[in-house]
């Protein structure tokens, strides 16, 4: 049932986005940590998703690669994941307050570079790409409920 693999690619969707959400709720709660146990403000921390191809070929190639995946039991499919996590290149935001513990010579204490309004935008899309990734699941699954049915 070639539409099986379909559950796999909606399955790392899930998790890709499952992560990216995990990310930004980090970035939120970090939104006003002047120390880090690294020295400076918190970074706003970014992911980075890769494409995971499915492999291509001529019929005889694809044909000899399923082959070789149902001998081996590995899945090979297409779908998404996380290539890396990068740090946000936008610069801390410098605040005058001379009587914050974490403020430098001339008074002033570096912010992080996170912006709420754009983290929570960030995570809005991030949940309505997960919840479009379960509603392709339900249909899947739908569709693997009336196969099976048919074959009543």
């Amino acid at each position: 049932m070639a539409f099986l693999h379909s559950l796999d690619i909606v399955g790392s969707a899930l998790t890709a986005e499952r992560y990216r959400s995990d990310v930004i709720l980090q970035n939120i709660s970090n939104a006003r940590t002047t120390r880090t146990p690294g020295g400076g403000p918190y970074n706003r921390k970014q992911v980075v998703f890769e494409e995971k191809p499915f492999r291509q070929g001529t019929f005889g190639e694809t044909f000899r690669h399923v082959c070789k995946i149902r001998h081996n039991h590995q899945i090979h499919t297409g779908g998404v994941k996380v290539q890396t996590m990068v740090d946000s290149i936008n610069v801390f935001k410098p605040v005058y307050d001379p009587e914050h513990p974490d403020a430098d010579a001339d008074g002033y204490v570096w912010y992080p570079n996170v912006d709420t309004t754009e983290e929570i935008i960030d995570l809005m899309g991030a949940t309505n790409a997960y919840e479009a990734n379960l509603t392709a699941m339900s249909v899947v699954k739908a569709m693997i409920s009336k196969s099976l049915d048919i074959a009543k």
